[in-house]
């Protein structure tokens, strides 16, 4: 078995860009156990000998609050790793260390800090005496750039002798103010007499007993009773009342105060604090008025970026699975088992793999804007909006691309670290309407609005708009289930991506498209192919599409929809351009032509009904498949029954309120 090397350290000290140089092209992405959050592992070689390296989430703290620290914490508390390096970024220790004693104090020895970004000290007039440093924290300390790879061959030397046992630490423990310490001694006591002690640091969880740790006192709680754990609480109660705050605040203050008068023994101020380019942009980029307008810009060049340069592509590799088709279609002379793979398996799956590029293309675009240190001023800048909402500002980014793609856009949720704000995301997501809902909108505003065309669909663009916002209200507070994340923002200085790193992330990132997603896809289109081909074709009226159409027409007529409208909407499913498409079937025309028929047969009011409901109702099947593959078969079917019963309630309100006025 392999030697494990974890990596930590706050977001945006450059942990992944040392992961990949770690690792090189030898790496893996999927998630960790039982939750949706991206885990990357990777093989190091070094000297012949290999190891496996685990980038554990980014985090500033362990205390639990997120899926991401609790995932880091048991990942460390449970020994996995041979050796930790901790990433720290040397612009600013003050706020890395804290983690470092934080993992220090859950008994952590085999420590190794990668000082990163080094070269910056200089310019910011910070020295850093590196050899004082490693007495005082009792670790290595090894100064890197990641970007140029200065410093990682001794960072590598370190982190295997290291594993080989080669290297002894001392690493320093925080002191805190006595009546904290006797405290910490009493409950350690208390636990001397329990199984923990031979599993856990007393101290440590003493000392989140102290911080009032819902996962620790529930571990706790199974082997001391409910007496000592009241009495521990109690004790607890009597500090904060001496505070005055809460003992979680005390001990965290504390610690930055011993952090403080650690740093005095090594580092150096020798310039004043000047305005640096960062600064200059963040005036322009985070202004209330400029920032806005620069966002809109950098979302227009996004999107210029994916679609002009994948459309074609998406157009090409659909070009090539339907001549694929057509050619098989040629030598296959079962017509069930041609129909099969050409209609069903080629034509599904193929439609959903067309979006490969676009995928692809999408994560270079997010990694560059991650990469340059954008991303942050642009959550930044939306955060009081989304808030209003229950939202992080950093949602702004998969709605916006959903106009787009939503399967791009789900995808996009994995920048979100917290698994409550990204699960609503995914599931409002599909109610931004998307290219292909805009080809139905546009076609029946104009067939059957041609005088206000531009209003109708802009009426069913905003009315989609308020409804994601307002479910993102409504799912976060009966529904999404999670802890309320502390407000931390962090501006790092703008930076030139490494375009190595950047095209490394996004194909990790997107390759789990084509296994994940295809596998859903493949198995639905089969389902729709056999609904519409038996026991006769669609357009027949005795496919069992067609029948299942009628058996919702009841439901239909509630919104003043008949069994053709069913049938495209089920239709529907596959890619929303195919509600447009089955009609065409249906009557046998198409272009203006079905434009006359289907006004002959329908109202205005009953087209508006249908292009809302195209709009709500359940997502693709490509959709489903990247809700599926991001966030498991739970969410995947509440986003489905979800949307089908607000788009039948929409549909039900507004075809009631339309025949009335």
């Amino acid at each position: 078995m392999l030697k494990v090397i974890a990596l930590v350290g706050n977001p945006n000290v450059g942990k992944t860009t040392i992961f990949n140089a770690l690792t090189g092209m030898r790496q893996h992405v999927g998630n960790w156990p039982g939750v949706t959050v991206e885990k990357k592992e990777g093989i190091m070689e070094y000297r012949g000998e290999e190891y496996l390296v685990v980038d554990l989430p980014g985090i500033y703290s362990l205390t639990a609050h997120s899926v991401d620290e609790l995932i880091a914490r048991n990942f460390i508390l449970e020994g996995n790793a041979e050796v930790i390096v901790d990433i720290v970024d040397s612009t600013c220790l003050m706020r890395n260390l804290f983690l470092t004693l934080e993992i220090f104090e859950m008994g952590a020895k085999n420590v190794v800090i990668a000082l990163n970004k080094f070269d910056l000290t200089k310019k910011k007039g910070i020295i850093i005496d590196v050899e004082d440093m490693e007495k005082v924290i009792g670790v290595p300390v090894i100064p890197t750039n990641a970007k140029s790879g200065e410093g990682l061959e001794r960072l590598k030397r370190t982190i295997v002798m290291m594993a080989e046992g080669k290297i002894t630490t001392a690493p320093i423990i925080p002191r805190y103010d006595e009546p904290i310490e006797r405290e910490i001694e009493h409950v350690s006591a208390l636990l001397k007499e329990t199984p923990l002690v031979k599993k856990y640091p007393l101290r440590w969880l003493a000392i989140k007993l102290l911080q009032r740790d819902e996962e620790v006192i529930k571990l706790v709680l199974k082997h001391l009773g409910r007496a000592k754990m009241d009495e521990i609480l109690r004790h607890v109660g009597e500090l904060e009342d001496y505070y005055k705050r809460s003992l979680d605040i005390v001990i965290a203050s504390q610690k930055y105060e011993f952090l403080e008068r650690l740093l005095r023994r090594f580092v150096r101020h020798v310039a004043e604090v000047r305005e640096t380019f960062s600064d200059q942009l963040d005036r322009v980029l985070t202004h209330p008025v400029y920032g806005m307008l620069s966002l809109l810009i950098v979302f227009y060049a996004l999107f210029q970026f994916v679609f002009t340069l994948g459309a074609p592509l998406q157009e090409l590799l659909d070009g090539a699975f339907s001549a694929l088709g057509e050619m098989l279609g040629l030598y296959i002379g079962n017509e069930a088992l041609r129909g099969l793979i050409v209609d069903g398996i080629i034509g599904g799956v193929g439609s959903v793999l067309s979006f490969f590029p676009l995928v692809f293309l999408l994560f270079v675009g997010m990694s560059i804007l991650e990469d340059t240190g954008y991303m942050a001023r642009m959550a930044a800048m939306m955060e009081k909006y989304m808030r209003m909402f229950g939202l992080p500002g950093k949602s702004i980014i998969p709605m916006v691309l959903a106009f787009g793609c939503n399967v791009p856009a789900i995808m996009a949720t994995r920048t979100l670290e917290n698994e409550r704000d990204r699960i609503i995301t995914m599931l409002i997501n599909p109610l931004v309407p998307c290219v292909a809902r805009m080809t139905v909108i546009t076609f029946l505003a104009g067939t059957f609005f041609p005088e206000r065309k531009a209003i109708v669909a802009v009426s069913i663009y905003a009315m989609a708009i308020a409804l994601a916002l307002l479910s993102a209200l409504l799912l976060g507070r009966l529904v999404v289930r999670g802890e309320d994340i502390p407000f931390v923002f962090e501006l790092p200085d703008y930076s030139i991506p490494s375009w190595k790193t950047v095209i490394l992330h996004s194909w990790e990132r997107s390759k789990e498209f084509l296994h994940k997603a295809g596998t859903v896809i493949l198995a639905g289109s089969i389902a729709v192919w056999f609904l519409s081909s038996y026991p006769e074709q669609v357009g027949t009226g005795t496919s069992y599409a067609e029948m299942l159409g009628r058996t919702f027409e009841p439901l239909a007529k509630l919104m003043g929809l008949d069994w053709k409208a069913a049938v495209s909407l089920i239709f529907g499913i596959i890619a929303k351009e195919n509600v447009i498409a089955t009609y065409n079937v249906i009557y046998g025309v198409s272009g203006e032509a079905l434009g006359e028929v289907m006004a002959s047969t329908m109202t205005p009011l009953q087209a508006y009904v249908l292009a809302l409901v195209t709009t709500l109702y359940m997502p693709c099947i490509a959709t489903i498949g990247a809700i599926r593959a991001e966030g498991g078969n739970r969410w995947a079917l509440v986003a489905v029954m979800y949307n089908l019963l607000l788009a039948t309630v929409v549909g039900i309100v507004v075809y009631t309120m339309g025949s009335v006025l």
